[in-house]
C-alpha cells in the first residue's frame, strides 16, 4: 500500500513537469494570449505617456506662475509705497514712488517692463513667460473723492511647453498705504 501511494505520486509529479507528446498550446491560445498582452502593454503606455504629458503642462504652468507672481509682487511692493497714479493709456501705469522717482510700467512685447526715474526699461518676466494681455485699472484717484485710491492689475499669460501654450488670467487690486491728502 505504502509502494502504492509512491507510485501514484510519482506519476502525478511526472504529469505536472514532463509535458505529454503533442502536449501545448494551440495557435488560438497563442493568438488570443498575444494579443490580450498587446492590449495591456497598449493601455499602459498610453497612460504613462498621457502622464508625462500632463506632468510636464503642470510644470511649464507652475513656472509661468512663479515668474509672474515675482512680476507681481514687485509691483505691488512699488504701488503700496506709490501716490499720484497717472495711467495713460491701459497697459501703462506711471506714479510716484516714496524716493519721489517715477516709476513706469509698461507691456512691451509680450513682457512687462519697469523703468525707475530716466532709467532703461528692464524686463521684469522671463523670455518662457508671454503676457498677452497686461491692464491697469484705476479707481478713486480723483482728488477729494473720499475713496481710497485703488490699482487693479489684469493679465493674460501664455506659458509655453512644447508645441503648445498654456493660458491663464490673472487679477489683483492693491491700494497704497498713504491715504490721499
Amino acid at each position: 500500500m505504502k509502494n502504492e501511494k509512491g507510485k501514484r505520486g510519482n506519476n502525478i509529479l511526472r504529469s505536472l513537469v514532463l509535458p505529454k507528446k503533442g502536449a501545448g498550446f494551440t495557435m488560438p491560445e497563442m493568438l488570443i494570449s498575444v494579443g490580450l498582452f498587446v492590449i495591456i502593454i497598449t493601455i499602459t503606455s498610453s497612460a504613462f505617456l498621457v502622464g508625462l504629458r500632463t506632468q510636464r503642462q503642470v510644470i511649464a504652468l507652475l513656472n509661468a506662475n512663479d515668474n509672474i507672481s515675482y512680476a507681481l509682487e514687485v509691483m505691488a511692493r512699488d504701488i503700496r509705497t506709490g501716490k499720484s497714479f497717472i495711467s495713460p493709456s491701459p497697459d501703462n501705469l506711471s506714479f510716484t514712488n516714496s524716493k519721489n522717482e517715477v516709476v513706469v510700467y509698461r507691456l512691451n512685447n509680450d513682457t512687462v517692463e519697469r523703468a525707475i526715474g530716466s532709467a532703461d526699461f528692464n524686463p521684469l518676466t522671463s523670455s518662457n513667460v508671454r503676457v498677452l494681455n497686461l491692464s491697469f485699472r484705476l479707481e478713486g484717484q480723483g482728488r477729494y473723492d473720499n475713496e481710497q485710491v485703488r490699482v487693479t492689475i489684469s493679465l493674460k499669460i501664455a506659458s509655453r511647453y512644447g508645441s503648445q501654450e498654456v493660458v491663464t488670467d490673472l487679477e489683483t487690486t492693491i491700494s497704497p498705504r498713504e491715504l490721499e491728502s
